[in-house]
This record gives C-alpha cells, sequence and structure tokens, in this order.
C-alpha cells in the first residue's frame, strides 16, 4: 500500500461522527437504563431439548457399535473339527450384535429427523416464560439525551462568532456552563448570574453569549423571562 492509500484510509473513517459518539460517552451515560420493568416476551421457543438428548443417546449407541467392530476385527473364525464354521461362535454372536445396533440405531436417528428443531417453552414441564426488559424508559432517556445534544450544538454555534479560537470552543463552552453561580426570584424574572471567567478574553465571549440567550427571552412556566449575566457575588459589597 502506497503512503497516499494509507492517509486516504485513515482520513476516511467516520470523523465528525465519530467524534460525536465519542464525546457522547464521555459526557453522558449512553448504557445507563432507567428502570429494569419486564414484560412477557414475544419469543417463547427454545431449542427442543429432546433433539439434544436424542443425540446423546445416537453417539452413545455410534460409541458401542465402534466397540463391536474392534471386537469383532480381532476375533478369529471357529472352526469344528470337520473344518466347517461353527455355528452359535462368538463371531456369530458378535455380528448379529452388529445387526441389531445398527438398526437401533437407524431408528434413533429416525426419531430424532421427526423431532421438531425448536419448541414452545409452554408445552414443557418445569419451563418458565421468557421476560424481555421493557426499552420505553431507555428510549425517553435517549431522546431526552439527544435533545441535549442537539441544544449543545446549536449554543455553540451562538458561541462560535464571540470567540475567534475554534480549537477552545468547545472547552469555553463548558467552562460557561459549569461556572458557579446565583439565582434571584423576581415578580417578572427569573435571574440567574454566573461568576465571570478569569481571563479577559474568555470573560468578554462569556458576557456578550449569556446576554444572547438572554436576548431569546426564554419563558418559564410560571409565565416569568430568564435572565442570565454575568457578575460577582450579590453578597459582595
Amino acid at each position: 500500500m502506497s503512503s497516499g492509500d494509507c492517509v486516504k484510509g485513515i482520513l476516511s473513517r467516520w470523523g465528525a461522527s465519530e467524534n460525536t459518539f465519542k464525546h457522547l460517552n464521555d459526557r453522558h451515560p449512553l448504557h445507563y437504563h432507567p428502570g429494569f420493568k419486564m414484560v412477557e416476551s414475544e419469543k417463547q421457543d427454545i431449542a427442543n431439548p429432546e433433539v439434544k438428548t436424542m443425540g446423546k443417546l445416537i453417539s452413545r449407541a455410534k460409541r458401542e457399535l465402534a466397540k463391536l467392530f474392534k471386537k469383532l476385527a480381532k476375533t478369529k473364525v471357529a472352526l469344528n473339527k470337520d473344518g466347517t464354521i461353527r455355528k452359535n461362535s462368538l463371531k456369530e454372536q458378535l455380528v448379529v450384535k452388529i445387526e441389531n445396533q445398527e438398526k437401533e440405531i437407524e431408528t434413533l436417528q429416525k426419531e430424532k429427523n421427526e423431532m421438531p428443531d425448536r419448541v414452545d417453552v409452554t408445552t414443557l414441564a418445569d419451563y418458565k416464560s421468557f421476560k424481555r426488559l421493557d426499552n420505553e424508559g431507555k428510549e425517553l432517556f435517549d431522546f431526552v439525551t439527544t435533545s441535549v445534544w442537539n441544544a449543545r450544538k446549536y449554543l455553540i454555534n451562538c458561541l462560535r462568532p464571540l470567540y475567534n479560537c475554534e480549537n477552545e470552543l468547545i472547552d469555553l463552552f463548558y467552562a460557561i456552563t459549569h461556572c458557579h453561580g446565583w439565582v434571584k426570584n423576581t415578580k417578572y424574572e427569573v435571574i440567574v448570574r454566573l461568576e465571570p471567567l478569569e481571563q479577559p478574553k474568555r470573560r468578554q465571549a462569556q458576557e456578550q453569549f449569556c446576554r444572547k440567550l438572554s436576548g431569546f427571552g426564554a419563558g418559564l412556566p410560571t409565565g416569568k423571562v430568564l435572565r442570565i449575566e454575568v457578575g460577582v457575588s450579590p453578597l459582595r459589597k
């Protein structure tokens, strides 16, 4: 493979999509399942246990047959004094046993072939019905996680024009959203004040970002308007 083909192979990976899943996995519990409600499974069939049992019987019979063949090969022909083959000799007895064993194997194989491969557990003794996890809670949780992810992408796009360092943009967004702050509830507003970031460039972007968020005029169920600002502690004189 040429170096150009190697580069093409590396750069044609998932790219942004792969980073999306990595980011989601780091910051959101993708495998979290909120509750383990059990419901009746639609599939209640299993591999027929009788088929397995019959297979063991056939294997055992074949092993016995192999022993008889081995014993027959080592047994000499018994002759009478006149040179004729002796009747009911050990060799003849082994031949009869081999024939009977082959017939038994053939019968067992026929019975096995007529058995269904899978059976419903309700038709078997000492079997309980299968349960499965109800995924309704998981699907709702994943829907909310997706909404959080889409909101994050939208807010980062809002922050992008306010900060010209693309490599630090996501870190700045989380620095702003993780700031400590204070909440004040008035008659018409709910005011959220975030503590200012230390670096002047970041603090300026933080202030402009909060003003932009307040400009959306987001309302709470109580009818009050949400206002977000940057400032020092209201307890500080």
